[in-house]
């Protein structure tokens, strides 16, 4: 393993990655211990060598990262990474395999790294790092060396389960589901450059008029907070609580916070003064003012014709993906059911012209979906 850290040393290894069929790549930030998240490290492994380089005191690094597109990546749960090296260098690879996306395929009921090494290469990787602030230097040996072992069995891995899904015939649909998420990064913005929608958080789609507008106030004080603490916001007020806030005061107007049954003691204590005036800010606003969802222009025999579809997908999507051994999600996700429910295409064109299913997806679902 070798840690870089100068410019001379990259000069180097620029050659080397350059020269490499593939490259196993993994990164490390600092996400739970700042509000805005830094990339920290950048892990490559390729035939010969595995790399921790270090982007805080590589302002150059760029130059390298641009020299991955056109490799084929191998990553276990690819999606941050990808997002935080665009976020860095505006960096979206054309190929990848991801271990994870793998393990989902072939039904292991393990799918950590640290799990799919043990099983494919027999040996236990440390865990002690995982919380670590990478952001901090310098960094000690047992740091660098739980890096290195990220990427450093990915090649392996990666070989060994795509025999396995050539055996159990998925292979494609790892590679299209793996091209998805490619194409979801290229698309993807940094939620923070955008605050009108990033407060709307999991689970505020079943929220609506005076709590949606309720939990709006409170995601923006939590924001503020956390910027002012360089904290992650979940630090301050994790989500789900600001759900449960919301929806509780929502059905309590002009009610104390602290009164709300099973509240966090941050709730009743440290935050209870603000939580309450945000809350109270909302509800002063006129009604008029509050928050409400488009609803969809369908009549209602269309509205009763689509729940009956969904509900018919839904039940379908379950006993398939226990004939298969995966998860139902890999089928489609909820939010894709809810549209194809509300489009109701008639064929299989319709469906393709859509968007919203993959090739396999559609192979083996397709049927289900049609009216």
């Amino acid at each position: 393993m070798r840690y870089i850290n100068q410019s001379p040393s990259l000069t180097a290894i620029s050659a080397l990655v350059k020269a490499s069929p593939w490259i196993a790549i993994d990164t490390e930030a600092d996400s739970l211990h700042h509000y805005i998240e830094k990339l920290c490290l950048v892990q490559i492994s390729t035939p010969d060598e595995d790399l921790v380089i270090d982007p805080l005191a590589l302002s150059e690094l760029g130059s390298l990262v641009s020299l991955l597109a056109d490799k084929p990546l191998i990553l276990h749960g690819a999606d941050f990474d990808l997002r935080i090296l665009k976020k860095t260098y505006g960096f979206v690879p054309s190929d990848i395999f991801d271990t994870m996306i793998a393990a989902q395929f072939l039904s292991y009921e393990k799918k950590g790294l640290g799990d799919l090494a043990l099983k494919h290469c027999g040996v236990v990787l440390p865990k002690g790092a995982q919380r670590a602030d990478w952001s901090v230097r310098p960094l000690d040996q047992e740091l660098l060396t739980y890096a290195a072992n990220d990427t450093h069995y990915l090649k392996t891995i990666a070989d060994k389960m795509k025999d396995e899904l050539i055996a159990l015939g998925r292979l494609r649909w790892h590679h299209e589901t793996c091209q998805k998420l490619i194409r979801t990064i290229q698309l993807s913005k940094d939620e923070k450059e955008n605050p009108e929608s990033a407060w709307q958080i999991k689970g505020s789609k079943n929220l609506q008029g005076i709590a949606l507008t309720i939990l709006k106030e409170l995601w923006h004080w939590r924001d503020t907070e956390a910027k002012r603490k360089d904290r992650p916001s979940f630090k301050v007020m994790n989500s789900e609580i600001l759900i449960n806030i919301a929806k509780w005061s929502g059905e309590n107007r002009g009610m104390d916070i602290a009164l709300m049954p099973k509240a966090p003691r941050n709730v009743k204590h440290e935050h209870r003064e603000i939580l309450n005036q945000m809350i109270a800010k909302a509800e002063k606003l006129p009604e008029a003012q509050y928050i409400r969802k488009p609803l969809i222009g369908k009549s209602r025999s269309w509205a009763e014709v689509s729940k009956k579809k969904l509900e018919h997908m839904k039940a379908e999507r379950e006993k398939r993906a226990l004939e298969l051994k995966i998860h139902p999600s890999l089928l489609a996700t909820n939010a894709v059911l809810e549209a194809l429910s509300l489009a109701l295409p008639v064929n299989k064109q319709s469906l393709e012209a859509l968007d919203y299913l993959l090739p396999w997806q559609i192979d083996v679902m397709g049927d289900i979906f049609l009216v």
